[in-house]
């Protein structure tokens, strides 16, 4: 690998000073514009480039910001990431991304990486596996070195730090209404994120619309995505379902597919719903029928809030920003008729 040149090198090559090199890169009004032509042009024949990070301690800020989520094969956390990257770019803060695979461990090694770069904030969401063990020392460090820390989706309320949130709880407390208002009386929960926070939520709000409609007991299903099927086809052995809520949109699809294995119509037989408005949800036969959560809103709202914290003078008690969904009908669901 080539040395990389330095301001030291580009000085010593042009016979000047180090700070008259640094200024003229700089486009100081100190040095005349003949000096500052020579010095670039020496820069690029020299094939400089600005050491950001060096830069950045200097001037107490990198202008690079942190981000750590769960994994990037879902949809949601790959729209909140484009929500996130326009509002940097506007702002002039670039992204540094780390996927922590549900990992705890992966997700401290990110957090500790992040702050060896020196970002001025960091922005996560936390694995199931700490949301489960609720192990919160690593996420206390970032606060202790006054690292600005804003969590989105999925949350902890042990750590004392801004959060952006969508409504789980109404979303799914609305769409299981919708399911009973169109005619269902039999409709079961099908999560996939049951360690998480959101995922709490998201049953909560369904055990919630079933009582508050005097329907029968809640039907849940526990499971990942990789048992999915094999944990359905028991649950429908057993049981008597006209419509299932889902906590995602892989596994409303999973869901789709297996009854229909089982020789079950969506939506004639049972009717589906899902989390996350993607592309798989739009374009799927039938279309899903979802709960949109405002994935590219939620990112960009805690860009805003985490440049908020850095240029903070005052310290401000945190605060959850919480953004509200949209049931989008399309057709796994169908008004059942008498």
């Amino acid at each position: 690998m080539a040395t990389k040149t330095t301001l030291k090198a580009i000085a010593e090559h042009l016979n000047l000073s180090i700070s008259t090199v640094s200024k003229a890169l700089a486009d100081s009004k100190e040095i005349s514009e003949a000096t500052k032509i020579v010095v670039k042009n020496a820069a690029r024949q020299l094939k400089y480039r600005p050491n950001a990070m060096a830069r950045g301690l200097k001037n107490s800020h990198t202008r690079t910001l942190g981000v750590v989520i769960p994994n990037i094969l879902h949809t949601f956390f790959a729209k909140v990431l484009m929500g996130m990257e326009e509002e940097a770019r506007k702002n002039g803060y670039n992204l540094v991304t780390c996927i922590s695979n549900e990992s705890l461990e992966k997700e401290r090694q990110s957090l500790n990486m992040l702050c060896d770069v020196s970002v001025d904030a960091i922005i996560i969401s936390l694995t199931s596996e700490t949301q489960q063990t609720e192990e919160i020392e690593h996420l206390n460090d970032i606060l202790y070195y006054d690292i600005p820390l804003v969590m989105f989706d999925r949350v902890s309320s042990l750590v004392d730090c801004d959060s952006v949130v969508i409504n789980d709880y109404k979303g799914a407390y609305d769409a299981t209404s919708y399911l009973l208002e169109i005619g269902c009386k039999n409709v079961a929960f099908l999560s996939c994120l049951s360690k998480t926070s959101v995922g709490k939520k998201r049953l909560a709000g369904y055990e919630d619309a079933i009582k508050a409609n005097g329907n029968n007991l809640p039907k849940i299903i526990n499971t990942t995505l990789i048992d999915l099927e094999e944990n359905l086809n028991t649950f429908i052995s057993d049981n008597v379902i006209d419509a299932i809520l889902t906590t995602d949109e892989s596994s409303a699809i999973y869901t789709m597919n297996t009854l229909r294995t089982n020789g079950l119509m969506v939506p004639n037989d049972v009717s589906v719903i899902g989390f996350t408005d993607g592309n798989l949800a739009r374009n799927y036969f039938p279309s899903v029928t979802t709960v949109k959560q405002q994935a590219e809103i939620m990112g960009s709202k805690a860009i805003q809030i985490a440049i908020e914290n850095i240029n903070r003078k005052v310290v401000k008690a945190p605060s959850q920003e919480v953004i509200e969904t949209e049931l989008v009908v399309r057709n796994s669901t169908r008004r059942i008729t008498a």
